[in-house]
């Protein structure tokens, strides 16, 4: 059964760590006459990377960093969602040059969020099983024996992707027991297609190496990081009444409202 639209994407948007300065702990107090001056504290040394970088390469396939499928519009992606592993749910906003954060709103007050960026839609994000191997075009492997090559990736949903996923399982079934495959929705501007490409997911034949490469996902962060960015309303107030007057700000506003509304 064919899905419908995702949330285009926004990573660029995201923070990259970066290397601080440890906090130091002064003295209030008024120093001794004959108190020798402290020695100057030596700062701590920042990394530096360049773009392509066999060192930064390496970061980016480490455990810490959890990228967002991303496809070009003639390509496929085949994965499957990781067993054992919910969905992380939140309600987002969109605004062109900031991304994609998190609505502040409750059920009894309307945050500034709210107010200035309209009504906040659904996000669900989920890890999963993604096959580097698989064919880009079609998604299918070279033969039934081949075994796959997989990494750890995320994938970002909207409300009518997780209906429409839910309503293609098959009595009996769960989602961690199928292969998925996604592409980009010829029909519309924006957003991805999924079909079920397999009754059985290929990581079955390496279940074993799995539990190793999960792990460092097991507390959900960083998969609740891809929900988008958390603020909170000082934030938001300034980001959303400094754009406010934007006409970039409106139509980007206007734009994702209209992506949003087809999807639901």
């Amino acid at each position: 059964m064919a899905l419908k639209t995702q949330y285009h994407d926004e990573d660029e948007m995201d923070q990259i760590p970066t290397t601080g300065s440890k906090s130091t702990t002064t003295n209030a107090s008024a120093p001794k006459a004959n108190a020798k001056p402290a020695p100057a504290s030596t700062p701590l040394a920042e990394d530096e990377v360049g773009f392509g970088d066999e060192a930064n390469q390496e970061y980016l396939k480490s455990e810490d960093f959890l990228p967002v499928i991303q496809i070009e519009k003639n390509q496929v992606a085949r994965f499957a969602f990781a067993p054992g592993f919910k969905l992380k749910h939140a309600k987002v906003h969109y605004l062109e040059g900031h991304g994609s954060f998190r609505c502040i709103s409750t059920k009894d007050k309307q945050a500034v969020c709210c107010q200035k960026a309209g009504k906040p839609k659904d996000r669900f994000v989920g890890l999963v099983i993604r096959y580097q191997n698989a064919d880009p075009k079609t998604g299918k492997f070279a033969n039934n024996d081949t075994k796959p090559e997989i990494a750890i990736e995320a994938v970002r949903l909207s409300r009518a992707n997780y209906r429409d996923i839910n309503e293609a399982i098959e009595e009996g079934q769960s989602v961690y027991d199928i292969d998925l495959k996604m592409r980009h929705d010829e029909s519309r501007s924006f957003g991805y297609r999924f079909t079920r490409i397999a009754p059985t997911p290929r990581w079955k034949m390496i279940e074993s190496d799995l539990p190793a490469l999960l792990e460092p996902y097991k507390d959900g962060t960083k998969l609740a990081s891809r929900l988008g960015k958390t603020l909170n309303s000082v934030e938001l107030t300034g980001i959303l009444t400094g754009a406010s007057d934007s006409d970039d700000t409106a139509e980007s506003v206007e734009k994702l409202k209209a992506v949003m509304d087809e999807e639901d």
